[in-house]
């Protein structure tokens, strides 16, 4: 098992994050909180990142954009590669067996990383 690998399951181990999740009633959440966490700050440093790259690319078109455009700007890439990454990752799930024979109950791992990423 690789150092992240290890890491990851450490974190879901924590027994206040296990506490935690059951106390909000959601104790399935525990696999994957860390994951949510981790695409969430994921999306926080695209935006972040997002001026300097555009900057760089554009110029000085970006760089008289207001403070207030440039944030839009940022959270618009964010947006458009969550979109993208969802929409590729997402399509096999439409043709899982487990899924296809129970709508309503069936739970498939891979799905379950493509809802995290998602949610993140």
């Amino acid at each position: 098992m690789s150092a992240l690998a290890t890491f990851y399951q450490r974190l879901v181990d924590l027994p206040a994050a296990q506490s935690a999740c059951e106390l909000a009633g959601l104790p399935l959440l525990a696999p994957y909180w860390p994951g949510i966490i981790a695409f969430a700050l994921l999306s926080q440093l695209l935006r972040l990142s997002s001026n300097t790259l555009s900057s760089l690319v554009f110029g000085a078109k970006f760089d008289s954009l207001t403070p207030r455009k440039k944030y839009d700007w940022g959270v618009r890439v964010v947006s458009q590669v969550h979109a993208i990454a969802v929409v590729v990752l997402a399509v096999p799930i439409f043709f899982k067996e487990k899924l296809i024979n129970d709508t309503l109950y069936g739970f498939d791992d891979y799905a379950s990383r493509v809802y995290t990423i998602i949610c993140g």
